[in-house]
């Protein structure tokens, strides 16, 4: 049988199946480049002895890796394998025992079962305008074109892929990068969207589409003379 988001072993092991975003730094790893930096992840599978992650950052096997999952914590490890678009670590630390992380990857499956339920109802749709303008930070936009969009998320057309659990905002609706495929990437809105407004919040076309956005994201309109 297929593994499905939020999976538990038979052999009592908690184990977690679906998107868990962090970050992590190298241990070994010295010098300017590597002070204090930390990469961006998507876990596609947690358990309390190993994880597979999915990143843009090129690891090598045997490598010693600190891991901030959302909700899990910090867990540190081994890079035990290595994947095309990510690695398998195997953690060293010893806190199976106390039942803290199993606790806590439990609590995510039980989350992502009602997760399922509201993801079955938001059918995909090719949108009738598909080209949205994605705001990378302050200075920073890309050009590109939805390939299809839901109230929950959105698959991106793009030569560009913003690292895996980067924060960005298509058009107007915040989300973050939660997966990878060839010639874009898929995001999740940090916030189930009304269907009504939702292609309006993305395009941006007209000056009303505009300010419901404005009134979305907390701004008060501005009156504007020429």
């Amino acid at each position: 049988m297929p593994e499905t988001a939020g999976t538990t072993s038979q052999k009592g092991t908690a184990r977690f199946i679906g998107d868990v975003p962090g970050c992590f730094v190298f241990l070994d790893r010295t010098g300017p480049g590597w002070e204090a930096q930390t990469f961006a992840f998507s876990a596609r599978s947690v358990a309390a002895t190993r994880a597979v992650v999915s990143t843009d950052i090129d690891v090598e096997r045997n490598e010693r890796v600190a891991l901030r999952f959302d909700t899990i914590g910090v867990r540190r490890g081994v890079v035990e394998r290595r994947l095309k678009g990510g690695f398998i670590v195997a953690f060293t630390d010893d806190v199976a025992g106390d039942g803290a992380v199993e606790a806590r990857i439990q609590w995510l499956n039980r989350k992502s079962r009602g997760r399922a339920e509201d993801r079955r109802m938001h059918k995909r749709v090719t949108p009738r305008e598909r080209n949205v303008l994605v705001i990378l930070g302050t200075d920073s936009r890309l050009e590109a074109r939805m390939l299809d969009v839901s109230r929950s998320g959105a698959a991106i057309l793009s030569a560009v892929q913003p690292p895996i659990g980067n924060l960005l905002a298509v058009g107007a609706v915040p989300a973050r990068v939660v997966r990878h495929f060839e010639g874009g990437f898929a995001v999740r809105f940090l916030d189930v969207q009304e269907e009504a407004e939702l292609e309006g919040l993305l395009t941006l076309r007209t000056r009303q589409e505009k300010t419901l956005a404005a009134r979305k994201l907390g701004f008060a309109a501005q009156k504007t003379t020429v």
